[in-house]
């Protein structure tokens, strides 16, 4: 267990996206990631940070709930920062290739989970037993740039059956989210819920610690 982690930023926001989207937030962006994804908007987060303990990573945290971000928050060792922040809501954001399952025995914590799709580049990255230990208060989120990427999405969420709430999100500037809306009609997909990046819509798509 780690006393000191690699930490990109730590800033107080909305949660832009998922089941939380709207919702006031203290976001911890830890610095690292194993994955290069075609359409990333957090390349900043790969290398840029600085090591700071677990102690003055919670003293900088304003709100109950909290998401642990990145780059990819699982390449870093965070039981020490779970379990520090025991009494908080817990939101880990994860690219879905690195195993979840060491950190599902936290009660505080719950997962958004990204399977990464074709034009993503990294679809042959994605670790297959993670989707299957979803749990309905996890979330499942397909970043989509193609109707491909959306068929690919449909197949493993009619394959998997998952219960928990799965989210699509459009990649930023590739796709219309009416055109999502559209795919989710003519197929019926009742159990997706589409989203956008709320925070690219409030602020400069482009701006940091938003």
């Amino acid at each position: 267990m780690k006393n000191k982690l690699n930490v990109n930023e730590i800033f107080d926001s909305i949660d832009g996206e998922g089941k939380r989207t709207g919702e006031l937030a203290t976001f911890i962006r830890l610095t690292g990631c194993n994955l290069r994804c075609a359409y990333c908007d957090t390349t900043y987060a790969f290398h840029e940070g600085h090591e700071m303990s677990v102690h003055d990573i919670a003293e900088k945290v304003t709100y109950q709930r909290v998401t642990v971000t990145g780059g990819e928050p699982l390449c870093q060792d965070i039981h020490g920062l779970l379990q520090t922040l025991e009494g908080h809501d817990i939101n880990i954001e994860t690219n879905g290739s690195i195993d979840i399952t060491p950190y599902m025995k936290y009660d505080h914590v719950f997962f958004t989970i990204d399977y990464k799709c074709s034009s993503s580049g990294m679809s042959q990255a994605m670790l297959k037993e993670n989707f299957t230990r979803l749990r309905q208060r996890d979330v499942l989120k397909f970043v989509v740039g193609s109707t491909a990427d959306l068929q690919e999405a449909k197949h493993l969420t009619e394959k998997l059956q998952p219960h928990c709430a799965i989210y699509v999100s459009p990649v930023f500037g590739a796709i219309r989210p009416a055109q999502i809306v559209d795919f989710m009609k003519e197929y019926a997909m009742i159990n997706w819920k589409i989203q956008v990046q709320l925070h690219k819509v409030i602020w400069d798509p482009e701006a940091r610690g938003v």
